[in-house]
């Protein structure tokens, strides 16, 4: 499913908004990446934070979110094709 960049900026306030200092840059069409702070800003909940504001921006466009093993890229499915995965990774 492919990333609008729409969506980007509207989430990049969103995260400004809530003080996770984490900022979305668009890497191409189907992925983008979480850029962290400055590592005196980086903490657990920031991360928890800025990650749960993706996911549930893009459960309203009934989308789920897959994040990459560290955590710092994601790409989107649909959430019926999320609800067929057979690893049991919905919305990671």
């Amino acid at each position: 499913m492919k990333i609008e960049y729409a969506d980007l900026v509207y989430l990049n306030r969103e995260l400004k908004k809530r003080g996770t200092r984490y900022h979305i840059a668009y890497k191409n069409e189907d992925t983008a990446c979480l850029e962290p702070p400055g590592e005196c800003c980086l903490t657990e909940k920031r991360e928890e934070d800025a990650r749960d504001c993706i996911r549930e921006y893009y459960r309203r466009k009934h989308a789920a979110v897959r994040f990459s093993g560290d955590g710092l890229y994601f790409s989107l499915e649909e959430e019926r094709e999320a609800g067929e995965r057979s690893d049991g990774l919905v919305g990671l």
